[in-house]
């Protein structure tokens, strides 16, 4: 899980540089169970937000990309949809989560949520390995899953 964690800070890192310093500094993360796990779903999360805009942008011609690099990060997102419920253990609502207490009380609903994103972008590349163009139409259906879980689940952003 260690070596995960890193991998998912490395690439939260590069999100971080490549956006330019365009975002505000946040609060460094303990290093308690809670914060760690905090630390790991911040990260799965932008990783998940990274390759559904590449999705996206391939899908409506704005980002170069071709069919295998569409189906790659379609793939990718299942996979981190998957993790997504391993970052949400007890107690892990520290400062700077936007995890409503819902998560917790509901966690059989959040699960099923997270499975859904899974699985919708698992179905979008397997259609995408036969029909790369129709494929491209299904793309909103994953965005939707996101948003089924953040409504009921997530803090809103002021």
């Amino acid at each position: 899980m260690k070596k995960l964690v890193a991998t998912l800070l490395g690439v939260s890192f590069v999100s971080l540089l490549a956006s330019c310093g365009g975002g505000t500094a946040q609060a460094p993360v303990d290093d308690s169970p809670e914060g760690q796990a905090f630390q790991y779903r911040r990260s799965v999360m932008q990783a998940i937000a990274y390759k559904v805009a590449q999705i996206r942008g391939i899908a409506q011609g704005e980002i170069a990309g071709d069919q295998a690099t569409f189906v790659k990060h379609a793939n990718d997102v299942a996979t981190l949809g998957a993790m997504i419920p391993e970052g949400f253990i007890p107690n892990s609502a520290v400062e700077g989560s936007a995890a409503l207490p819902e998560v917790w009380t509901n966690m059989a609903d959040f699960q099923a949520k997270s499975m859904a994103l899974a699985t919708a972008a698992q179905a979008l590349a397997t259609a995408a390995q036969s029909n790369f163009e129709s494929a491209k139409g299904m793309v909103q259906s994953v965005g939707g899953t996101c948003g089924d879980c953040h409504r009921p689940y997530r803090r809103r952003q002021e």
